[in-house]
């Protein structure tokens, strides 16, 4: 997804790559956030449902 969403800012940014990454970064930002602290929620099991649902509606694409 991460690949995705970095051609499409590369691709509307119009040779500015720069302001590709920064619109990348508001992107994903949420998303990434979201499933980080899922991996340290619940150190040695699965995270709750309601994180799980909260890492799924972080990103719309």
């Amino acid at each position: 997804m991460g690949a995705y969403v970095l051609a499409d800012a590369l691709g509307r940014a119009e040779g500015d790559h720069r302001a590709a990454y920064d619109q990348y970064e508001r992107r994903m930002r949420p998303f990434v956030a979201v499933n980080q602290a899922l991996a340290t929620e619940n150190p040695g099991g699965p995270a709750s449902e309601a994180s799980v649902e909260r890492a799924k509606n972080a990103i719309s694409l």
